[in-house]
């Protein structure tokens, strides 16, 4: 123990002799430690952090996918759910739930819009989690099934329902007796059943629960579904008896589950989605990062430690073992290593508040991030790792050295410290290369997400206003009254200063609302359920399309003239027309749509063609579709899409708000930006290219820094060769180029190394990111060129300094 403080002592000597070293090597290990801690922070919080329920990695989410490439909706059926609860197989439960909207009524009448999810029996026991209070018995699961689109609205059947804590708080005051109290909505009042499980969210932010029992007949592919499995049992062995499952509905419902198959992913999965592939690639940038700012405090130590080589060489003399000298620079590494850490950490707090204040606490399990214990063991794992990295090669040199080397190292001679020079070369090459592939990292991310925001979407989302318009309840009993609700409010809101055109459509783009994905028939043609064509089914106001920015590139679109009374028509988007009327003229064209098997008495006639809209997000393209009008077809919900011409949008708000409850006092408006219902599909990308940009300039920072370090240091042990050459006539010129020549040549060599490698994670990358091509010459030649031009700028200041050198005086100093 008394060695080892005196070791420290020694090292904090020769820390205080020189400040300026010990300074800059802790802030650059800063740096790399600190954007490494925030990054596995969040990633941690994202993939590490377990979910609150017990044996979560029995839990799955479920989907469906057509092996023949029809349409389909990817979601379950009440059948499929149904059979998977056979208590012969190894999957212990399964449940689903259907989302949908309803008007929350507080004590004081304001309407306040919610989104309720109508669960299947065993959903909340699936994940294990015990009720707050009460929840649903077997009886409360009533039996319900949407009426078909344009039948007429039915009376909601007001089914009892669980709360989240959070809205027992906000509305009950966490009453202890909330059991069976009433809960009213515009459009029906009901009971609480229960309280959901504090911990409990599934799905993400739900507040309110309904109980609904569906079919085991069901073939309609709408709810989301989840699966525990018996524990300890292998999802291969789930796979295979789904499989078998699926085999049989295939038999009893061939038009819907022929060519289907269930899609397993792991919850945790599921729920983060593709952040994290990103944070995957972008924790793996920081540790590039790292390893760049440990290779620039090695460069240091390796330049101090030649510096000091004659105290080495005295202290061998006087007895000193190289276990002894190597432990000494251990202990420096050591020091600086604890030192970077712990700034590293405080830097990696801030970097952390700011990563979220740039939108991550918006994305899954980002909403409450924390150094946690899993951190702290990070950062001490950091700590001893960058503390051996850096420590590494001088002790390695030192090893390697002999009594006169290390008298060599501290002179001025033009063979003085060679072994040194050739190891601080190696690690500027190294340098470069990762400088090259943390810069082409950027380039990749840079061009996905440029490639994303240039993509054409097929609407114009700047300048729109959204808000969810309802027409539940009493007052819109029958499919005329919604019919003229809707009239009058595109008419009221129409006639708002600032508003040019306003719309209703039934899933505005981007949103995550359920389509129906049906079946279609042309008239006078077969219908083959194996190969039917397949398309979404959506329902638009006249004007929509104006409003929404969509061209009509075909035909003419919807009018208040298109009604219950005359020939349903419909209009197409162009990749409908291009898969399935190739060839044809569009206008005029007869089809019918339904699901499971489309009804040829109900058939629509074809009077426009608008151009493709990018529905799920902007990386997804178009899927075949076509639009009906909700003057003939009534539905109870849809989005107002509102084109504003002015610039002050919450005087707009107002305006809207006063109008619409002048119309329907129990409407509830939530006011969103279209532009930000694009943006915040791509969060999680432009994260992704933020940091990446970041860590880039770092990288761009840091390697000149080294590089420059590397030049200078090797330009003083050549001092004296650049005095005699130009003591002997050469010229100022060629003595510059000679150390030119050094520094293009430390670059080339990095340059090839980090283009092979940035070419070899590209390649990985590639795979992850949407548009991107690992390949693409404009990203590897910006990188290289970038770095490259760096090198080279930061070798001219020490080549302009041994070109300027006075012959006389450098020599005479010796």
């Amino acid at each position: 123990m008394d060695t080892v403080l005196q070791d420290i002592r020694v090292a904090l000597r020769s820390f205080r002799r020189s400040p300026g070293f010990p300074l800059t090597a802790i802030a650059t290990l800063a740096l790399g430690i600190g954007a490494t801690t925030a990054i596995f922070t969040t990633l941690s919080a994202v993939l590490l952090k377990p979910l609150p329920y017990p044996h979560a990695e029995d839990l799955y989410s479920l989907r469906t996918a057509l092996t023949d490439g029809r349409v389909t909706t990817g979601l379950l059926s009440g059948g499929e759910i149904f059979r998977l609860n056979d208590p012969k197989l190894s999957i212990e439960e399964a449940a689903g739930y259907t989302p949908g909207d309803l008007t929350l009524l507080a004590n004081d009448g304001t309407p306040s819009h919610v989104q309720f999810y109508a669960i299947t029996e065993g959903f909340f026991d699936l994940f294990g989690l015990p009720m707050t209070r009460g929840g649903f018995s077997h009886d409360d699961f009533i039996p319900f099934v949407p009426p078909p689109p344009g039948a007429a609205p039915q009376p909601f059947p007001a089914p009892r329902v669980v709360i989240s804590t959070r809205l027992w708080k906000q509305l009950y005051d966490n009453d202890p007796n909330i059991v069976g109290k009433p809960i009213h909505f515009a459009e029906a009042t009901t009971t609480i059943a229960g309280v959901a499980p504090r911990d409990f969210d599934m799905p993400h932010a739900a507040d309110i629960w309904l109980a609904q029992r569906t079919p085991a007949n069901d073939v309609n592919h709408g709810q989301e579904a989840f699966i525990r499995l018996r524990h300890g049992t292998s999802i291969d062995q789930a796979k295979s008896e789904m499989a078998t499952i699926m085999g049989g509905l295939a038999r009893d419902f061939p038009a819907s589950d022929r060519n289907r198959v269930y899609v397993t992913r792991p919850l945790v999965d599921s729920i983060v989605g593709d952040l994290g592939p990103i944070l995957i690639i972008v924790m793996s940038a920081t540790a590039l990062l790292l390893l760049l700012a440990c290779v620039n405090v090695a460069n240091l130590l390796l330049a101090r430690g030649a510096a000091t080589a004659r105290e080495m060489a005295v202290r061998a003399a006087l007895g000193a073992g190289w276990g002894r000298l190597v432990r000494q620079l251990l202990t420096e590494s050591l020091l600086l290593a604890a030192a970077g850490t712990i700034v590293g950490v405080a830097v990696g707090a801030l970097g952390l508040r700011a990563l979220l204040a740039l939108g991550a606490s918006k994305l899954p399990r980002l909403d409450a991030v924390s150094f946690d214990t899993r951190v702290l063991l990070f950062s001490l794992a950091m700590l001893v790792v960058t503390g051996a990295i850096i420590g590494l090669a001088p002790a390695i040199r030192l090893l390697r050295s002999d009594m006169k080397t290390l008298m060599n190292d501290s002179s001025r001679s033009s063979s003085a410290g060679r072994g040194t020079s050739r190891w601080l070369m190696a690690m500027t090459v190294a340098e470069v290369a990762l400088a090259i592939m943390l810069v082409a990292g950027a380039g990749w991310l840079v061009r996905g997400f440029a490639s994303l925001r240039s993509t054409d979407a097929g609407f114009v989302p700047e300048h729109r206003l959204l808000f969810d318009a309802s027409f539940l309840g009493p007052r819109y009993r029958t499919p005329d009254a919604v019919r003229q609700a809707q009239v009058d409010l595109l008419r009221a809101v129409g006639n708002v200063h600032g508003v040019t055109r306003v719309g209703l459509v039934s899933a505005y783009p981007m949103l995550g609302r359920l389509e129906s994905s049906l079946l279609a028939q042309f008239h006078g043609e077969a219908f083959d359920a194996a190969n039917a064509p397949g398309t979404r089914q959506r329902f638009v106001s006249p004007g929509l399309f104006t409003a929404m920015g969509t061209p009509l590139l075909a035909g003419r679109d919807f009018s208040t003239a298109d009604l219950p009374t005359t020939i349903p028509v419909a209009i197409v988007n162009k990749v409908f027309v291009d898969r399935y009327l190739k060839g044809r003229n569009p206008i005029g064209v007869q089809f019918s749509a339904g699901y499971p098997a489309p009804d040829p008495k109900n058939e629509v006639t074809i009077v426009g063609v608008v151009g493709d809209v990018r529905q799920k997000s902007l990386g997804e393209p178009a899927e075949p579709a076509y639009y009906q009008p909700l003057t003939q077809f009534a539905q109870r919900r849809a989005m107002a899409v509102v084109s504003l011409s002015g610039a002050n949008v919450s005087s707009i708000e107002s305006a809207i708000r006063t109008a619409v409850h002048q119309l329907n006092p129990t409407m509830a408006l939530d006011f969103q930006l279209a532009s930000d219902v694009v943006d915040g599909t791509l969060r999680r990308q432009e994260l992704g290219m933020t940091l990446m940009l970041v860590f880039g300039g770092i990288a761009v920072v840091l390697a000149a820094v080294g590089i420059y370090g590397v030049v200078s240091y090797a330009g003083s042990l050549r001092r004296d060769e650049m005095a005699t050459r130009l003591a002997l006539g050469a010229s100022p010129r060629s003595v510059f180029l000679l150390v030119m020549r050094q520094g293009a040549t430390l670059g080339l060599l990095g340059a090839a190394i980090g283009l092979a490698l940035a070419w070899f994670s590209g390649r990985v990358v590639s795979s992850r990111v949407y548009a991107i091509s690992a390949s693409d010459p404009l990203i590897l030649a910006t990188a290289t060129v970038l770095i490259t031009g760096i090198t080279i700028l930061a070798t001219t200041i020490p080549a302009s300094r041994a070109a300027r050198l006075n012959p006389a005086n450098a020599l005479q100093s010796q």
